[in-house]
C-alpha cells in the first residue's frame, strides 16, 4: 500500500486542507490527525454563538463524520503526534503507533497562552470544550474578571454581560486591542463596553489570582467567581522545531 499524506492538526487549517485536496482531485490515502475528539471546526463562533447558547458544535464544524467517510478522509481524533522522524518519513502518535507518510502537512495551530500558575477558578477560551466549560459558568449574577483587552477578552465580556454577569475587564496596555486597532476604534470599543455595563480598566497589572478574586499590582483586590484569561495565543511549533 502506498504511504498516505498525513495532515497533523485537525483544526480549521488542517480540515480545510484535507477537504481541498479531495476537491482538487487527490485520490490517494489521506489521514487527518488531531488532539481534540471533534471533527474540524471554526473557532470564531466559540466566543459568540456557542458561548451564548445559540450555536452548537455541528453549526461550527467544517464537515461531519459522514462527509469525511464519503471523501475517504481518515480522521484520527484525540491521539496527537508526539514525534517526527523526517529522514524516515514517519511519525509517532501518543498511543505509540508509528505511521509512515509520503507527504506531511503541519497545521498544528496554537493554544491559549496560559498563566504560570494554574488556578481552579481560571478559564480559557480556545477549544470547543473550553467554550462549553465557560458557558456553564456564565450564569446571571456571576462575578467575572476578564484578563486581556483583545478580541477574545472583549467578546467574552460582551457575551457575559448579555447573559447577566457582572464583568470587570483588565487590560495592561493603555487602550483596548492596541496591537491591532487604531486609537479611534479602541476608544469606540471602550465606550461601547462601558455603556453596556462592563467595568473596563486599562493600564492595570495583575499581581495574583486567588480563590475568591484577583489582586492588582496597586494593591486593589477584585472579588470574583471566575477569571477568564485572554492574553493571546502560543503557536504549537514544538513538532516543527
Amino acid at each position: 500500500m502506498n504511504a498516505p499524506i498525513l495532515i497533523v492538526g485537525a483544526g480549521h487549517a488542517g480540515g480545510r486542507a484535507a477537504l481541498t485536496l479531495r476537491e482538487e482531485g487527490y485520490t490517494g490515502r489521506l489521514i487527518l490527525i488531531g488532539d481534540e475528539p471533534h471533527v474540524p471546526y471554526e473557532r470564531p463562533p466559540l466566543s459568540k454563538g456557542l458561548l451564548q447558547g445559540s450555536a452548537d458544535l455541528a453549526s461550527c464544524s467544517l464537515c461531519d463524520h459522514e462527509r469525511l467517510n464519503a471523501l475517504g478522509i481518515e480522521h484520527i481524533a484525540g491521539n496527537p503526534v508526539t514525534r517526527l522522524e523526517p529522514q524516515q518519513q514517519r511519525l509517532q502518535l501518543a498511543d505509540g503507533q508509528w505511521l509512515p507518510y509520503a507527504g506531511l502537512l503541519l497545521a498544528t495551530g496554537g493554544r491559549a497562552r496560559r498563566l504560570p500558575q494554574e488556578q481552579a477558578n481560571v478559564l480559557y477560551l480556545r477549544t470547543h470544550d473550553e467554550a462549553l466549560a465557560l458557558r456553564d459558568s456564565l450564569t446571571p449574577g456571576t462575578r467575572l474578571v476578564v484578563v486581556g483587552g483583545g478580541f477574545i477578552g472583549l467578546e467574552v465580556a460582551a457575551t457575559a454581560r448579555g447573559l447577566g454577569c457582572e464583568v470587570t475587564l483588565l487590560e495592561a496596555g493603555p487602550r483596548l486591542a492596541g496591537r491591532v486597532l487604531p486609537p479611534v476604534i479602541s476608544e469606540a470599543l471602550l465606550d461601547l463596553h462601558r455603556q453596556q455595563g462592563v467595568d473596563v480598566r486599562v493600564n492595570v497589572a495583575l499581581a495574583s489570582i486567588q480563590a475568591d478574586g484577583v489582586l492588582l499590582v496597586d494593591g486593589q483586590r477584585l472579588p470574583c467567581d471566575w477569571v477568564v484569561v485572554g492574553i493571546g495565543m502560543q503557536p504549537n511549533i514544538e513538532l516543527a522545531t
